[in-house]
């Protein structure tokens, strides 16, 4: 019994001495050190109403097969328009390119990749232009996250990941000085104008019937005579 009990005690301090010495590798791309992708530009200042874009830039890459990123922003403040393919993996060949906005959460997942047995493409470049419509007045961050680079090898590729931030005004249209637009009140001296003309016709029109109307009694009373 002490016999099984000592076997089962060492196949057990064997296995953790085993499982101590493994450890899974994953395979990471060296890559550049100074490897980035980023929002481009990093600040950007927009108008309520007017559309406005920016790039998502990658920077420094070395054989750079395939990325994906997400980018999220301030719902209540801008709702994204469209998402396009930049040129920069183009340049490799043929690509494939997806995207999913979501404007109720704030956020879009954008993905490409290059098809092929092909090498990946170096240097710098942009990846994805994201269009925005600010619908509020305030500040919101582009928070880029979630990057993922990818060699040829399908190895991860080393990088940082920088945000941006876009500050959102209120259109200034009469001399730099927002004024809401009460559309009757602006109408109002025009309404008075047609108004006035109106009963000044009306007093008219009355005041000739009328001085008509005495003009021919007095022309039947002449006539009696």
């Amino acid at each position: 019994m002490n016999r099984k009990f000592v076997s089962f005690t060492s196949a057990l301090i064997i296995l953790f001495l085993v499982m101590s010495l493994y450890k899974p590798t994953v395979e990471v791309a060296s890559g550049s050190p100074t490897t980035a992708i980023f929002v481009n530009p990093p600040t950007s200042t927009a108008e309520v109403g007017q559309t406005f874009s920016i790039n998502t830039t990658i920077f420094d890459v070395v054989d750079l097969y395939g990325w994906e990123f997400r980018l999220r922003w301030n719902s209540t403040l801008l709702d994204v328009v469209d998402v396009t393919e930049g040129n920069f993996l183009k340049q490799g060949g043929n690509t494939f390119f997806a995207k999913k906005i979501n404007n109720t959460e704030g956020y879009v997942l954008v993905d490409c990749t290059l098809l092929g047995d092909v090498p990946g493409v170096n240097g710098s470049g942009t990846l994805a232009t994201v269009k925005f419509y600010p619908k509020n007045q305030g500040e919101s961050i582009l928070d880029l996250y979630d990057t993922t680079l990818l060699d040829s090898q399908e190895r991860s590729i080393i990088h940082i990941a920088n945000d941006g931030t876009v500050t959102i005004n209120v259109p200034n249209p009469v001399g730099g000085i927002w004024i809401p637009v009460n559309k009757l009140e602006l109408l109002a001296p025009y309404i008075g104008i047609a108004l006035a003309i109106s009963i000044t016709t009306l007093v008219t029109i009355v005041f000739v019937k009328r001085r008509k109307k005495v003009t021919e009694i007095h022309s039947q009373v002449n006539s009696q005579r």
